[in-house]
């Protein structure tokens, strides 16, 4: 018998906590993906232009959507294991990201999270020896689409992932996934020239705030990386641009990567008396350590 959080019961009440917990984040935020894309193409019945103003918010619906693959990825999402597989194919697919390749690049990182073979630590290594100019600079290097080399490696564009995809047939659920989004996005094919935006957002402004909560998460300044993770306290900001399924729980994530997100908040208090590194229930939200580690940089130049 899992346990339950406040709030929940009155939400899909025939299936246990967890599984009402998956389906309500998923819900959440595939359907406001879709529900941007669509106004998108009502934009461009005023304006071509119109519905390109959305790209930030495109990007930000693309990455929490990646956010629910991260846990279909540990496969804690959901109880069934095959449930998670299925799931995360499809939000992968929705999304661009090879789930079996994001899968097993995600569980290297949580090997050698801090050092320089993390295969996702484009987003963060060595900032904490940046200057401040190196940093801001950093920052706005994926809206340039600076960070889309290191991110094909996971996408469903890699050579390796679309020869797999074609051999075991999962191409069918990409293509279908694919069709059903330009449907949404061009309104029935009526606005061909959308047909880039979930592309184009998802490369700059999706791994633009990936890499924020990235930051957030693993850098310290004038110390070593390796091995390190932050927590945040739950702040309401953060949560819509930065996090969600309880990722500000990040260093509970990471010493227990196998118990469900909607669990991690009851783990802190065991974090919290095990360890006495303040990085562990850290007190400032996500943008807060951003702009400290902003200051401190400028503080050790």
């Amino acid at each position: 018998m899992e346990p339950s959080r406040p709030g929940t019961q009155s939400f899909a009440p025939w299936l246990i906590p967890r599984d009402r917990y998956g389906l309500s984040a998923v819900i959440r935020n595939v359907g406001g993906f879709g529900i941007v894309l669509a106004f998108a193409a009502y934009l461009a019945t005023v304006h071509t232009l119109l519905p390109w103003l959305l790209s930030p918010l495109v990007g930000l619906m693309m990455y929490r959507v990646t956010m629910v693959l991260h846990d279909c990825a540990h496969r804690t999402l959901f109880r069934s294991t095959r449930t998670n597989d299925i799931v995360g194919q499809i939000l992968g697919a929705l999304t661009g990201v090879d789930f079996r390749c994001y899968t097993h690049q995600h569980w290297l990182h949580h090997r050698t999270f801090g050092e320089m073979r993390d295969p996702q630590g484009f987003y963060y290594a060595g900032v904490g020896r940046m200057t401040s100019r190196q940093y801001l600079w950093h920052l706005a290097k994926p809206l340039l689409g600076g960070n889309l080399r290191a991110a094909l490696a996971e996408s469903h564009l890699a050579q390796k992932n679309v020869l797999r995809n074609v051999a075991n047939g999962q191409i069918l659920i990409v293509i279908v996934v694919q069709l059903v989004l330009l449907s949404i996005v061009t309104g029935g094919g009526s606005q061909l020239g959308l047909a880039l935006l979930p592309f184009v957002s998802g490369a700059t402004f999706g791994l633009f705030f990936s890499q924020l909560r990235g930051i957030a998460e693993h850098v310290v300044v004038a110390g070593s990386e390796a091995g390190y993770v932050r927590s945040h306290p739950t702040h309401w900001l953060d949560r819509i641009f930065l996090y969600d399924l309880n990722f500000n729980f990040h260093a509970e994530h990471h010493a227990f990567p196998h118990v469900p997100s909607c669990h991690l908040h009851w783990m802190q208090s065991t974090m919290r008396a095990d360890s006495k590194d303040d990085h562990v229930g850290a007190t400032s939200s996500m943008f807060g350590t951003l702009r400290a580690t902003y200051k401190s940089l400028r503080a050790h130049a």
